[in-house]
Order: C-alpha cells, then sequence, then structure tokens
C-alpha cells in the first residue's frame, strides 16, 4: 500500500445576503469537481482556514481584474465619531479565480500581509511584515487531486516551527502528522466506508495517554488534546442526507440533516449529550433569504434562541438569554449602490438611521 507523502520545506463587519448568495460560480468550478471527486465528508478543518483569510465580500458578475475592499467601522464615542479602517487588495485571473491578496492597516503603502494562492484558488504561501520586511510564515504544498495538502508548514518565530504532514491512499487522507520544533506531538487516523465517507477519526499522543484537555511541556510546547475517537454514520431518507457524529468516550452526539434543491438548502443540526438534546441550529437558504435559528435546551425545553434573518437590505436578529425573557430584537439596515457592470461598490451598514459601518470596493475590469 503505497502512500504518497511529500515532506515540508523549511524556510526562514457585516456579512450580506449577496455574500453568500452570489457564489461567485465560475470561480469555485474546479475545486467542487475535486470535492465531488474525492466523495466523502472529511471532518478535520485544515490548519489554515480559508473562510477567515479570503474576504466574503467579493462576489461579482465577470471580467473583474482586481477588487480593493475598504471597510470602515464608525464607533459613537462622547459625541466624536472613531473610525476603524481596514483594506483588502484581492487580484483575479481571467478565469475569475483568486491570485493574490494584500492586506493593509489604514492605506495601501501600509502593507502588513501577502497571501498567494495557487491555479485551483489553494492557499500557497501567507508572508507577513516583521521589521519592516515581508517574511513567509506559512507554506503549502499540494498534490493535483485534492484540496487539502500534502503538507504544511508555519513559521510563526524563530523559535517555534508547526508541521502538518499528510498520508494519502487512493486522495482520501488516512493519516495525519503533526510536528512542533521537528518533534512529533500527535498524530491522527482515519477510516472510510466502501462509499469513501469518513466513519472514524482516531486521535493519539505518543506521549500522553491521559485524557487531560490540556498539556504545557515547555514555553513553545502547549497541546490541546481532543476526545480521542469520533465516529461517523450516514443514511438517506428521501431527499434528505442525515449524518451523525458521535464521541462515545463523552457521550456526545451531533446529527446533521441536510435537504438541497435548485431553490433552498435547510441543514438542521441537533447536539446531545447522554442522549439529552442540549443545542439545534437551523441554517435555511434561498436565492432572496437566509434564516440562521439557534436554540438551547435545558431539561429538553428551550431555555434560550437566537434568530437572525437576512435579505438584501436589511440583518434582523432576535434573541433571549433566559428563560422566559422578553424577546429582543435588532435591526441592520443595507443600503446598496451598484456601478455600470452591476457589482455593488459601496454598502452602508445602519442602525435606527445611524450609519455603524461601510464597506467600499474599487473594482478593476479586463477589457472584453
Amino acid at each position: 500500500r503505497k502512500l504518497r507523502l511529500i515532506k515540508s520545506h523549511t524556510s526562514g463587519s457585516h456579512g450580506t445576503l449577496a455574500d453568500i448568495s452570489k457564489i461567485r460560480k465560475m470561480k469555485n468550478i474546479a475545486l467542487i469537481i475535486i470535492l465531488f471527486l474525492s466523495g466523502y465528508i472529511f471532518s478535520q478543518e485544515n490548519k489554515i482556514k480559508k473562510s477567515e483569510i479570503i474576504p466574503k465580500e467579493i462576489d461579482f458578475n465577470k471580467n473583474v481584474k482586481k477588487i480593493i475592499l475598504t471597510k470602515y467601522n464608525l464607533n459613537k464615542k462622547n459625541e466624536k465619531i472613531d473610525t476603524v479602517k481596514t483594506i483588502t487588495e484581492i487580484f483575479f485571473s481571467k478565469k475569475s479565480r483568486i491570485e493574490f491578496l494584500k492586506n493593509y492597516n489604514n492605506s495601501l503603502t501600509d502593507l502588513w500581509r501577502i497571501v498567494e494562492l495557487d491555479k485551483l484558488e489553494r492557499i500557497k504561501t501567507i508572508s507577513r511584515k516583521d521589521d519592516g520586511k515581508m517574511t513567509n510564515i506559512v507554506n503549502q504544498y499540494f498534490s493535483n487531486e485534492t484540496e487539502f495538502p500534502d503538507s504544511t508548514l508555519i513559521n510563526s518565530n524563530t523559535n517555534y516551527k508547526e508541521k502538518y504532514i499528510n498520508h494519502f491512499k487512493k486522495n482520501h487522507v488516512i493519516k495525519q502528522d503533526h510536528f512542533v520544533n521537528d518533534s512529533l506531538q500527535d498524530y491522527r487516523l482515519f477510516k472510510y466506508n466502501k462509499k469513501n465517507k469518513l466513519i472514524e477519526d482516531l486521535y493519539v499522543n505518543p506521549e500522553n495517554n491521559t485524557d487531560e484537555t490540556l498539556v504545557s511541556k515547555g514555553d513553545y510546547e502547549l497541546t490541546f488534546y481532543p476526545e480521542k475517537l469520533t465516529l461517523y454514520e450516514y443514511k438517506t431518507i428521501k431527499d434528505t442526507i442525515v449524518i451523525t457524529k458521535i464521541r462515545p468516550k463523552y457521550s456526545i452526539k451531533e446529527i446533521t440533516k441536510k435537504i438541497t434543491s435548485n431553490d433552498f438548502t435547510n441543514e438542521i443540526t441537533e447536539k446531545f449529550e447522554d442522549e439529552i438534546l442540549k443545542e439545534s441550529n437551523s441554517l435555511f437558504t434561498s436565492k432572496d433569504s437566509i434564516s440562521n435559528i439557534h436554540f438551547r435546551y435545558n431539561n429538553n425545553e428551550i431555555s434560550s434562541y437566537y434568530k437572525t434573518f437576512t435579505n438584501l437590505n436589511s440583518i434582523v436578529t432576535k434573541w433571549t438569554s433566559f428563560p422566559n425573557e422578553n424577546e429582543k430584537t435588532f435591526i441592520i439596515n443595507i443600503e446598496i449602490e451598484y456601478d455600470k457592470l452591476n457589482n455593488w461598490i459601496k454598502k452602508t451598514y445602519s442602525k435606527d438611521n445611524i450609519v455603524n459601518s461601510i464597506i467600499e470596493r474599487q473594482i478593476e475590469y479586463y477589457s472584453e
């Protein structure tokens, strides 16, 4: 059984419906195909979380070459307006995929981070300004078959180096090794069923076999220990996919039910402890709106909730913090301006006619 193993190299707001519903179809086709071909649900999140690095506000129609995204948060203090500004410059290929992005603090001369992506929009490198110069702090290496990296190397400073190496079988990760300063800290083993769906995730720490959740071995060796074994079960009921995630040692279970059509998706997740329902979340997404409803339970009764309803022009949140508490409501209104090609260039968020944030976009287009 040959495993593909590539070693790491060493080297020195607000979201709106438009952010979600206009999902840049052309930009995601390649990776969507890759994920469908892999044919399984992978429980482990990539150490470099793309969703936390790539801005959500980059939806567009076509032919965009560059977007300069500027965010202002307006805070009223003592009758004076304090403005916090962040700037991101995003560059796109002619195939509408992100090539790289630059993060700035206050102006386009105040660069602090550069993120480079490959042709399939996977993050390759991250560089950060250190002592006045850009220093590479993250390297990721990929094959041509999967979105998940063969290896990830993180050099956050000269004294700390973190490395993740993934072992593959038929483009499925079956083992992940985690090193700190070239010393093996822990590893995870993954098993799949005949349909290539993940059924078991086993965490192993060679030096600590206790149930402690946090162990410190030195200034730069601090490790969190998750539940050691997670099991997955799958079934389909008519047009609903049901995924059950179980941590047997702690009697924790999570059931996700998802239905998808051409007009909407609806995903409901319930979390149980000792077979008692503790939380539930329902996310309903359609072309024109998003509904996100979260409940907490105590003795099978709702103890608190929050509900968020989003469309192009508003975000309405309703919640309670305690049982029988009167419902509270928070409404954000959104005004949108568009350019001649129907791409939005400004969004203004306000509450009670007071503006609290603004997002502006300067868009440069490829010539037809």
